[in-house]
This record gives structure tokens, sequence and C-alpha cells, in this order.
């Protein structure tokens, strides 16, 4: 799929786009903080040249038709307060997967389950995909609540070695089924 022009969502209180230089400074921000990390095996940015390597991989990945990521940004403060993704994706079997995170003060407000439900009407309405799935450590409570929230179902769990740290993650497979596809 060609994202070109790149798709904007806009929702009650953000605007869901596609990322750039600009957003260095906010994305930095979330991206060093260690409260984004403790669920997920990834590297904390140590400076801002991280963050923009980061932003033009992200964007060269959507080039490349490897995944499409939007910056979250906050319509009130017009800071960009997390990123959400389908990646993953399966154009055999239509399905994709997803990425979410959000900086932890505007974490609990609401705001992901905003991100969350668009991108998955995005997903199955413009992108067609007949499943959305989403994988989280099973002791990442507030993740596998907005999933359930959002309808997801679960319905696997599978271990996964870290790739910047040996440790195994536990994680929950959950699954969400476009019902208007045959």
């Amino acid at each position: 799929m060609i994202f070109n022009p790149y798709p904007t969502i806009e929702t009650t209180n953000l605007i869901l786009r596609k990322m750039d230089e600009n957003d260095s400074n906010d994305l930095f921000e979330m991206r060093k903080d260690p409260r984004m990390n403790e669920h997920t095996d990834t590297k904390l940015d140590e400076n801002i040249y991280e963050t923009k390597a980061y932003i033009e991989k992200m964007n060269k990945g959507i080039e490349e038709n490897k995944w499409i990521i939007w910056a979250i940004e906050h319509k009130l403060t017009k800071k960009v307060i997390g990123s959400i993704s389908i990646w993953n994706m399966n154009e055999e079997l239509k399905n994709g997967e997803l990425g979410y995170g959000i900086i932890p003060s505007f974490q609990g407000k609401g705001f992901m389950k905003e991100s969350l439900l668009s991108v998955i009407k995005y997903g199955f309405d413009v992108m067609k995909l007949k499943e959305i799935l989403a994988y989280t450590e099973e002791n990442n409570s507030s993740s596998i609540l907005l999933l359930e929230k959002c309808h997801f179902v679960k319905t696997d769990k599978v271990e996964e070695k870290g790739y910047f740290n040996d440790k195994i993650y536990q994680m929950a497979v959950y699954r969400l089924q476009n019902d208007t596809t045959s």
C-alpha cells in the first residue's frame, strides 16, 4: 500500500500524522524515559541525534511499505505525546501488528484508546486488513486492559528473547478480526 498522500487522522483530542524532524524534542522526551521500556526490549535514546535517526528510519520504512507510523499530537498543547503504528504487515494474510507508546504524563487519560480506535478503523476500512495483532508483555496490565477495551481477544502466549538484553519476555498475543471482510 502506498501511503501518499500520507493519511492524517483527526480525533476529538488528537492529530495522528507523519512524524518529522520538528518532532525530535518531543519524541526524545519519550524515547529517553526508562518508564517507556519497562515492558519492551527497546534501547533508550541517549541524545537527540538518535531520535532524529529513529525518525529517519521510520519514514524510510514507510517509503518502503514496511509499516505506517503516526506521531500522536495532542491538539491542545501541540505536543507530540506518543506514536502508533501498524507494522509486520503480511499482504497474503491481510494482517498487521500494532505498536504504540505514549509518554507517562499523558497515560491513563484515554488518549491511547482514542488513537488505537482510529488506527484500527484505518487498518480495516482503508488498508482492508482482515485482522490486527498486538503483542504485549504479560505483566503490562495497562496495555492488556487497553486492548481488551478495544475488543481484542487473547489468542496465544509466546516467549521472545530480547535483542538489546538477554531477558526472555512472556508475550500475550491479542487479535482483533475485521468482521466486515469475508
